[in-house]
């Protein structure tokens, strides 16, 4: 009887032990105050308000600001935009006046008139544009979304043709000519004089919308670019794991 009592106070003493130590252990493996083996419950009191559970709440990195190099080009394309406008209202000022003397004396207009107005009305609305968009839509400017890059340098060049064509032929009608008896065809010296300037206009327009193309097509030909070296780099980190 005596050596049972022993033998079951040593067995209660080694699993109280046993029990201790596994304690211990679990402890030290997973710390948390109710000492269970898993970890403690995240408390729901500390999720942000209005962002449901499942929801990919990770840290984003706030956008850096734009350097200065950034800022110098979009000033300098903001100018450009501007002087499109400018000389863009000048070349339906100067061509307009002749169609509307026109319609007033009950003529039809020159067609090559008209052609001047219809341009100038094109590339002021577009350089418009370019100026209210990025105050109507955050984002859209120099390095705006790369898929319009490609669209509004075929638009630009379109309009760069548009006001070749119009240099073209008022220059080669009014440069160089003065008012005299052999050019009464083309108007009174006031009109020659007048077409002359608005000949050069045209010139400077041809030069502003060949820069703004040209700009236009370097950023997406950059965009498309670095997006075919991100593919390539995707692909190279793939067969890696592969």
């Amino acid at each position: 009887m005596f050596v049972a009592a022993k033998l079951l106070k040593t067995g209660y003493t080694e699993a109280k032990k046993h029990k201790a130590k596994k304690q211990a252990k679990a402890q030290a493996q997973y710390p948390n105050p109710n000492n269970g083996p898993y970890p403690e419950p995240y408390q729901m009191s500390g999720y942000p308000q209005g962002v449901a559970p499942g929801v990919d709440v990770r840290y984003q990195p706030d956008t850096p600001p734009p350097g200065k190099r950034t800022r110098l080009v979009s000033m300098i394309t903001s100018a450009v935009r501007f002087l499109q406008f400018v000389f863009g209202l000048a070349v339906i000022g100067l061509y307009g006046q002749d169609v509307h003397h026109d319609h007033e004396d009950g003529i039809s207009a020159n067609a090559k008139w008209i052609y001047a107005v219809i341009v100038g009305i094109l590339a002021t609305s577009t350089s418009g544009i370019h100026m209210v968009l990025p105050f109507i839509i955050k984002g859209v400017n120099n390095s705006t979304n790369p898929k319009l890059q490609l669209p509004q340098f075929v638009w630009e060049f379109i309009l760069c043709i548009l006001w070749l064509t119009l240099f073209g032929i008022f220059g080669k009608m009014y440069i160089g000519v003065h008012a005299d008896d052999s050019n009464k065809s083309l108007g009174d010296a006031a009109k020659i004089n007048r077409m002359r300037h608005a000949a050069w206009v045209d010139l400077v327009n041809l030069l502003m919308w060949v820069f703004t193309a040209s700009w236009a097509l370097m950023r997406w030909l950059k965009n498309k670019r670095a997006a075919t070296e991100s593919e390539m780099g995707y692909d190279v980190e793939k067969e890696n794991q592969i």
